[in-house]
């Protein structure tokens, strides 16, 4: 590998998109090296949200919000948009004083306010963006060696997340379609959520029926989840195909030797019916942002849409086509090509977590409505094609006179 000490490249990890550039990872590095200070038990608990509440809403429809952002030349089409979208964001909250966020940390919600603007945007062509705050776990819970403690807190923030939807789909949605999109911590619970909720195992599996697609990215998600965690909830294998699930890890092409990979690919903690799990070295499910498909053929530079590199404080920049290739490899990781220029300035290691979404960005915003426009097609031809299927009425006769 070509990096230098592991701990420093899992703290870049874990930021995503909120720690650009590199001042915003060293910074904090030396706070980072351990987990938090006290065991989970011992940690005061922060208040909980109310989502009926809208200040506990990172994103809404109709908030000015970094969700709202565009690439020149795009607009935002968020009020006329057909389907919702619920965003769940990755970690931005970085200390050792406990192990998840109060929702008054300022310093996380704008790092979420990076996240917004950097990839949650990339949905705006085609859906009403919703992004709960949450309590989410902070990164050193990831550095942590206690897996009991590290699953009680990412256990209080999957509760926020899910009461967060639930709200979403009372409140807001009401019957509509929805997108699913998230990154890292987010996308662990994003898994769980259309476990629990509308998998084949879930509690309302008809809820399905309104699952345009799930972007589940930046969470090593073992292949064997597709059957034992969402069974129901197929790996999308196709541009067009909704009411899947997309999942990818982006690394370096030829940063790592063959049969090396990111030390945190190395022991998987993840979540499964029943509870945490920890898996060595695991396979894992990968789908090209490129080409939309699970197989391991790479991406022509051609085909490339663009990539977006997002700053703090700078409007987002215009998008960089045919300059990246990808493939999905034998372990399920996506060996990708990078542009050259900034996305090399400050990067550690080979692995590219943190531009997971930015890479692709154009690929994204494209393929989101490839999806939700294949989704309407189908939701109108069904009733049709029921209405054709069904047998005629037989003529009434008519009414003697009385």
């Amino acid at each position: 590998m070509k990096s230098g000490a592991g701990w420093l490249v899992m703290v870049a990890l874990a930021c995503a998109a909120g720690c650009s550039p590199m001042q915003h990872v060293v910074a904090p590095v030396k706070r980072m090296v351990l987990g938090p200070k006290r065991e989970f038990d011992r940690t005061p608990e922060p208040a909980a949200p109310d989502y009926r509440d809208a200040r506990y809403w990172a994103s809404l429809p109709d908030k000015r919000d970094g969700a709202d952002a565009t690439p020149i030349g795009m607009r935002n089409r968020q009020a006329d948009a057909s389907v919702d979208v619920f965003y769940i964001h990755p970690t931005t909250y970085f200390t050792r004083a406990g192990w998840n966020q109060p929702l008054d940390d300022e310093d996380a919600n704008r790092g979420t306010e990076f996240t917004l603007r950097a990839q949650a945007s990339a949905f705006n062509d085609v859906g009403r963006i919703y992004a709960p705050q949450y309590r989410q776990m902070t990164l050193n819970g990831y550095l942590s060696a206690s897996d009991g403690d590290r699953d009680k807190a990412l256990e209080l923030a999957y509760r926020d997340v899910r009461a967060a939807f639930e709200v979403f789909l009372k409140q807001w949605s009401q019957g509509r379609p929805f997108i699913i999109a998230a990154h890292s911590q987010g996308s662990g619970h994003g898994l769980r959520l259309i476990s629990e909720l509308m998998s084949d195992v879930g509690s309302d599996p008809a809820l399905r029926k309104r699952l345009v697609a799930a972007y589940l990215i930046g969470a090593p998600v073992p292949r064997d989840a597709l059957t034992e965690t969402v069974p129901g909830v197929p790996l999308c294998a196709s541009p067009e195909q909704t009411g899947c699930a997309v999942f990818y890890n982006a690394i370096e092409a030829g940063a790592f030797e063959p049969g090396e990979r990111p030390k945190r690919f190395e022991r998987v903690r993840a979540w499964y019916p029943g509870g945490f799990r920890t898996v060595e070295r695991p396979p894992l499910l990968c789908v090209n942002p490129v080409t939309w498909r699970a197989d391991q053929e790479s991406s022509p530079l051609s085909a490339h849409l663009g990539a977006l590199h997002a700053e703090r404080n700078r409007p987002l920049p215009e998008p960089q086509p045919r300059r990246v290739s990808a493939r999905c490899d034998d372990d399920g990781l996506l060996q990708t090509t990078l542009p050259d220029g900034e996305w090399r300035q400050w990067w550690f290691g080979g692995d590219q977590h943190v531009n997971d979404y930015q890479l692709f960005y154009m690929d994204i915003r494209a393929n989101a409505a490839q999806r939700v426009a294949a989704f309407g097609h189908r939701a109108v031809a069904a009733p049709a094609a029921a209405a054709a299927g069904a047998p005629k009425a037989k003529p009434r006769k008519p009414a003697r006179p009385r």
